[in-house]
């Protein structure tokens, strides 16, 4: 059974991205295809540029946390960083 699922999604993978290369194929050979497409390719770095900012600003909020509570250990050995 799990052969004929990774079959039928190969070949709807296969088909899907051949019709696609081939709707890009005529969209490219029309000026407003190419604008169109141009805007695609933008709006696709656009959010990949703001997932790698989220995920960056996510991991330098977890590091500063850590990093508060560790110079506060320091700073306040007897006292839990919930107290301060």
């Amino acid at each position: 059974m799990r052969t004929r699922e990774l079959f039928l999604q190969s070949l709807l993978f296969t088909s899907s991205c051949l019709m696609l290369l081939f709707l890009l194929s005529i969209a490219v050979h029309f000026p407003v295809g190419r604008v169109l497409f141009a805007v695609l390719i933008a709006v696709i770095c656009l959010a990949a540029e703001c997932f790698a900012l989220f995920k960056l600003g996510q991991f330098l909020w977890r590091w500063s946390s850590k990093a508060a509570i560790a110079l506060l250990r320091i700073l306040h050995p007897g006292q839990s960083p919930a107290t301060l």
